[in-house]
């Protein structure tokens, strides 16, 4: 099995994917990027497992070469399954497929593509016309396996939802009564994600709260303007923004409650299973695969897109209510503990690549 991804930066999709691969001892697999060198590789690394770098650079060559590469070593490592993450890799491989027609191929779906932005635009026209390219379609929401069949025309019969997992035993950090009042976001800085739109909601917090502090841990994609946006409304002494985290433990232990403000695009968000595996309440709008793992008010609230002011007065009502705050999360720690856990997802995984392989013997 090759799990190929397009970038080798570290964002949900890789954290849990490669988390997933690591827990699961009967699958043989390999871990690649089709990018160069990068925090992903890094990070797999520390964990003592070697990546695969099929990128050596920036420019066309370089994605000519890397796509060399690749092709030489599906070819020459008796590769059954190929799995791929990112709409890059995603194209390339049905191009390649041509030259490598024994090795069954999974298309990963990490996001809902369903907005007009022109990744989901170009995401949904490929799925439309080069499905036939693809054995199989594994997304880790139901909202995006809808939009695939809905909008791309997919068979249902060849997409499967396996959510993401996390590790157990879950984290625990101290009581949310002794934390200080740190409400934390991860999440690469991104127009999807909503940290600019959600500044909106940090003035009106702060303007009933001013002692709460806020916390952004993600890598910044978008040229330091989140950043200008928090000077020019003078909150930088309210924000800290700590850049990409390879751990984040610590974080979530410290922190009082957790806050994901995407507006669109989200499949099924590492963060808000990570935060919930912490003991720790979730504020999330009312997003795509969000709201799929938030139970209104009984592990979390999910409001509705940009209402900045119901979204605000969820916030304060968690950090006045710690009782109620105690309770959502333990719920979210109950559910993660049932659902969401790597061993589940890896046996999820397990049974399409044996229908794969069950159809082509």
């Amino acid at each position: 099995m090759l799990l190929l991804f397009t970038s080798s930066q570290l964002g949900g999709a890789e954290r849990s994917l490669t988390r997933m691969a690591l827990e699961d001892n009967n699958v043989d697999y390999f871990l690649a990027t089709l990018d160069a060198e990068g925090p992903w590789c890094t990070w797999l690394r520390s964990l003592n497992k070697k990546p695969l770098v099929f990128g050596s650079g920036n420019g066309n060559l370089s994605l000519l070469w890397s796509i060399y590469r690749l092709f030489k070593f599906i070819r020459t490592s008796d590769i059954n399954i190929l799995y791929v993450c990112g709409a890059r890799a995603s194209f390339i491989i049905r191009i390649l497929r041509f030259f490598i027609p024994e090795t069954k191929i999974i298309n990963g779906i990490r996001w809902n593509p369903s907005s007009n932005s022109r990744l989901d635009v170009f995401s949904r026209v490929s799925e439309r016309f080069l499905n036939a390219f693809i054995d199989a379609y594994i997304t880790n929401s139901q909202a995006a396996k809808n939009t695939l069949i809905e909008r791309c025309g997919i068979t249902d019969s060849k997409i499967t939802v396996i959510y993401n997992g996390i590790d157990l035993p879950l984290g625990k950090g101290s009581s949310l009564f002794s934390r200080p009042i740190n409400i934390l976001t991860v999440a690469n800085f991104n127009p999807r994600k909503g940290h600019v739109e959600y500044l909106e909601v940090v003035k009106n917090v702060l303007n009933i709260q001013p002692e709460v502090h806020f916390i952004f841990v993600g890598r910044d994609d978008m040229n330091s303007r989140v950043q200008h946006e928090i000077i020019k409304e003078g909150l930088e002494n309210n924000i800290s923004c700590v850049g990409f985290q390879s751990d984040i433990s610590q974080y979530y232990k410290e922190a009082r409650l957790f806050v994901l403000p995407s507006l669109w695009g989200e499949g099924c968000p590492t963060s808000i299973l990570e935060a919930m595996s912490y003991g720790v309440p979730v504020v999330a709008y009312s997003v795509d695969g969000v709201m799929e793992l938030i139970s209104e008010r009984k592990d979390g609230r999910v409001i509705e897109v940009k209402n900045y002011q119901k979204m605000s007065d969820a916030i304060i009502e968690l950090l006045k209510n710690t009782k109620l705050s105690i309770k959502y999360g333990l719920a979210g720690q109950k559910k993660v503990s049932e659902l969401f856990t790597l061993i589940a997802s890896a046996n999820n995984h397990e049974q399409v690549y044996t229908r794969l392989l069950n159809k082509s013997s």
